[in-house]
């Protein structure tokens, strides 16, 4: 079963969080053991080592560079096989011009198949020395010495054992990441016990309350849409579900008044009406009951616009 982090964003930035979060533990922890004596200094401690033994499953910078190196050597030995068969396909089309079988057991048409795969290429290449030394006398003949051919068996093993350190190297990561993600989350879980009990421990201090909150608290997103309304028309919004998920405020971005009141259908017009001056704010209030609709009307002779926004009540 694969194990997931029970925290959000890098590694590295969690730590981080956690250590300034014991640092100011530690200062008010006679607070917290008042409220819990289960949060005392052994607590402290314990959340330390599990800092210590985190903080010692995080790879560090030469542990990146030698995974690094060793794909790069991988890579190196893999450009190396493929230019040296490009010198024996030179060789050996000089050999045998006309002979399309002969060239075949070169490897002419699979090349491009097993270029790209290390463990393939070492297949290919064991193959193509033992190709290389049936056709020695030809290739030999036309200017590709013994050692050119020896030299394939030289760079074939460099490949093969480099893939094979890289491929080692695959099958430690899962071992190592899990040790790491098992002890990041036991890290974060003590963040998770102070986060939970601080607000319980200074209910009159929201600032110290935030200094022990694991994230930011988000402000809701605000969405803004724009009504056009021309001269003389009318537009209605139904406010049944809107006032309900969101705080709306409207903004008259004309130079003109604009007419409105609320109404429970399209057809009913009030005696009294309300005026949404120009570039005047207003928030829309919800009322018990809700009346169904807002209604908007343009009553000048020029084409007025009006930002209706929207944000998520928390």
């Amino acid at each position: 079963m694969e194990l997931r982090r029970i925290f959000k964003g890098e590694d590295t930035q969690m730590t981080q969080v956690m250590l300034k979060m014991m640092a100011l533990f530690e200062e008010h922890l006679p607070d917290f053991t008042t409220y819990d004596t289960g949060l005392d200094a052994a607590f402290l401690t314990a959340w330390k080592n599990a800092w210590q033994t985190a903080m010692s499953t995080m790879p560090d910078k030469v542990e990146v560079a030698e995974g690094e190196e060793l794909l790069d050597e991988s890579l190196t030995a893999l450009e190396k096989c493929r230019a040296k068969y490009k010198d024996v396909k030179y060789f050996a089309t000089k050999a045998f011009p006309a002979n399309k079988k002969a060239l075949k057991e070169f490897g002419e048409g699979q090349f491009s198949k097993v270029s790209k795969s290390p463990l393939r290429m070492v297949q290919f290449m064991e193959t193509l020395f033992g190709v290389a030394t049936k056709y020695k006398t030809e290739l030999i003949a036309k200017n590709y010495s013994q050692s050119a051919i020896d030299e394939i068996v030289t760079l074939t093993d460099a490949l093969r054992e480099d893939n094979k350190m890289q491929q080692l190297k695959k099958k430690e990561r899962p071992t190592e990441t899990r040790k790491r993600i098992e002890s990041l989350n036991s890290l974060y879980s003590f963040g998770q016990q102070v986060a939970q009990v601080a607000p319980l421990v200074f209910p009159q201090s929201p600032a110290k309350q935030k200094h022990f909150r694991l994230t930011e608290k988000r402000h809701p997103k605000v969405v803004k849409g724009w009504i056009t309304l021309a001269p003389s028309a009318a537009r209605k919004i139904n406010l049944t579900n809107l006032l309900k998920k969101f705080n709306v405020t409207l903004t008259n971005q004309s130079k003109e008044n604009i007419e409105y009141w609320r109404a429970e259908n399209i057809h009913e017009e009030p005696f009294h009406k309300f005026q949404l001056a120009a570039g005047e704010i207003i928030e829309l209030n919800p009322e018990v009951p809700i009346r169904k609709f807002l209604v908007l009307k343009n009553t000048s002779p020029k084409e007025v616009r009006i930002v209706m926004a929207k944000k998520g009540k928390e």
